[in-house]
């Protein structure tokens, strides 16, 4: 299945960290169209029976699940347009013209519509975006009773820099803790963090001492999470992506 390359296919504050990624946004089939990675972009291809296909996606995806596709040409044969159902959502919904679609949508897989499609058609996929606390296999000995935060397909992580006077390995996720998406800018590129409460162990004098009865002081203390992939862009800071986790 070829893949197609296409230009502008993110915004450009996106940092960008792999340099041919726009090459494997689309690929073409004998079915017809295939949605791969999604950005706001603009695309002019041809299918395999030679029909031109021209489109426009928008979207703010990976902060906002909501991605929108406008038809600016197309043939007039009927051919299947093949929408990629991220593994990390659940309940993903499509329409077209604004009306739901009743057709299968399962994470992990590509949600099939065919039709004949007209110019000015316009489909809409929502891939609802939660932030969730992932666990790793209780055989990775390092990751044991700690948890890591992801929204959609970003990972988290807690930086010193969001946490002034205290110290990141002090704290600890209670399960119950909702996390909520709030925008934010780092080095001049706008990315979206999530705020949530944590525990905060009271900070104790462990000088020339190795092992003590423990102490269950604590504090709820509210955090910021930030992209992984954005951490160390504020100064000199400590970081982790495993946080301690209380059940």
């Amino acid at each position: 299945m070829p893949y197609i390359a296409l230009s502008n296919c993110c915004p450009p504050n996106v940092v960008r960290t792999i340099a041919e990624v726009s090459d494997y946004a689309y690929s073409v089939s004998d079915k017809g169209l295939w949605f791969n990675l999604y950005g706001g972009n603009n695309l002019t291809t041809k299918l395999t029976d030679g029909s031109k296909v021209s489109l426009t996606e928008e979207t703010n995806y990976p902060w906002d699940g909501k991605i929108k596709i406008s038809m600016k040409e197309t043939g007039n044969k009927a051919y299947s347009v093949f929408l990629r159902i991220p593994v990390w959502t659940h309940d993903a919904k499509i329409t077209i013209n604004g009306k739901l679609e009743n057709i299968k949508v399962i994470s992990g897989t590509y949600a099939e519509i065919n039709r004949v499609w007209k110019k000015g058609d316009v489909v809409e996929l929502n891939l609802p975006m939660n932030a969730t606390l992932i666990e790793a296999n209780p055989l990775v000995e390092e990751n044991r009773n700690q948890i890591a935060v992801k929204r959609g397909p970003v990972v988290y992580c807690l930086e010193s820099t969001d946490l002034p006077g205290k110290s990141i390995f002090n704290a600890f996720i209670p399960t119950s803790t909702k996390f909520e998406a709030k925008p934010m800018t780092i080095d001049g590129a706008e990315v979206m963090s999530l705020v949530g409460d944590a525990k905060i162990v009271e900070p104790n004098n462990w000088k020339n001492i190795l092992y003590r009865p423990i102490d269950n002081k604590n504090t709820t203390t509210q955090i910021k999470l930030v992209p992984y992939f954005a951490w160390g862009n504020r100064g000199h800071s400590e970081m982790s992506v495993w946080l301690p986790v209380s059940r």
